[in-house]
């Protein structure tokens, strides 16, 4: 799963705040972040981060089988 900042200086914070939830995060670039996390589950997370950081936009994109479209 893809996740797209707006701020770069917002990319660091994000990754370590997933890391210390047990996430795997691997840095893409620097707005840029590859999670392997169910979309569900990630969203949750992001749910707390959007409260802990109001300011830092962040959207989520895919790259996997969770991404597909509902028929």
């Amino acid at each position: 799963m893809q996740l797209r900042l707006s701020d770069p200086s917002y990319t660091d914070r994000l990754a370590h705040f997933l890391r210390s939830l047990g996430q795997t995060v691997l840095s893409s670039g620097p707005t840029q972040l590859d999670v392997e996390t169910p979309r569900s589950e990630l969203e949750i997370y992001l749910r707390v981060w959007r409260v802990l950081y109001p300011d830092a936009d962040v959207q989520l994109g895919g790259n996997g089988v969770d991404d597909a479209p509902d028929a």
